[in-house]
C-alpha cells in the first residue's frame, strides 16, 4: 500500500469527507425547507433533524471501507480525530454521539439553508446543486486517494 503526503491526506479528506458532509447537511436542510413551508413547529424540526442524523448515519456506514484504509495512514493530528469521528463501525458511544451531532447540524442546516438561500432557489434547483457539488467532490477527494483506496494492488512481474 502506498503513502500519502501530508497535503495529499488533507485534500482527500478534504473533498472526499468533509466537503460532502457540509453538503449533505445542506441537502437535508434543503429537502426539509423545500417540504415544509412552516418551521416554526419543534415537532416538525425534531423530525426533520431526526431524518437528517438516520441519513448522515447512513452515508457514514458507506464510507467505512474508504476511510479505513485512509486511517491507516501516518496522520496528523487534527485527520486522525477527523477520521476517528467518520470511522464509527464498532464503537456504540461514538454512533451515538455521531447520531446527536448529526441531528443538530441538520437543525443548524435547516437554519442555514432558510436564512442564506432564497425560496425559489430551495424549491428550484438547490438539490440538483448540492449534489452535483457533492458527486464533483467525491470524484476529487477518489482521485486524490486513488492509489490508497484502490482494492486491486497486484505488481506487475
Amino acid at each position: 500500500m502506498s503513502s500519502l503526503s501530508k497535503t495529499k491526506l488533507f485534500f482527500t479528506y478534504l473533498f472526499l469527507f468533509l466537503v460532502p458532509y457540509v453538503l449533505a447537511i445542506l441537502l437535508i436542510g434543503t429537502a426539509y425547507n423545500a417540504l415544509v413551508i412552516h418551521w416554526s413547529s419543534y415537532w416538525r424540526l425534531l423530525v426533520g433533524a431526526t431524518v437528517g442524523a438516520i441519513f448522515m448515519m447512513l452515508l457514514k456506514v458507506i464510507i467505512q471501507q474508504p476511510l479505513g484504509l485512509l486511517v491507516l495512514q501516518k496522520q496528523p493530528g487534527i485527520m486522525r480525530y477527523l477520521g476517528q469521528f467518520f470511522l464509527i463501525s464498532h464503537n456504540r458511544p461514538l454512533q451515538i454521539f455521531n447520531l446527536l451531532v448529526d441531528a443538530a447540524l441538520s437543525i443548524a442546516g435547516i437554519y442555514f439553508t432558510r436564512l442564506f438561500f432564497s425560496e425559489k432557489f430551495i424549491n428550484g434547483s438547490a438539490l440538483g446543486w448540492l449534489i452535483t457539488g457533492i458527486f464533483l467532490a467525491v470524484m476529487i477527494g477518489s482521485y486524490l486517494a486513488f492509489d490508497v483506496l484502490k482494492m486491486n494492488d497486484r505488481k506487475s512481474a
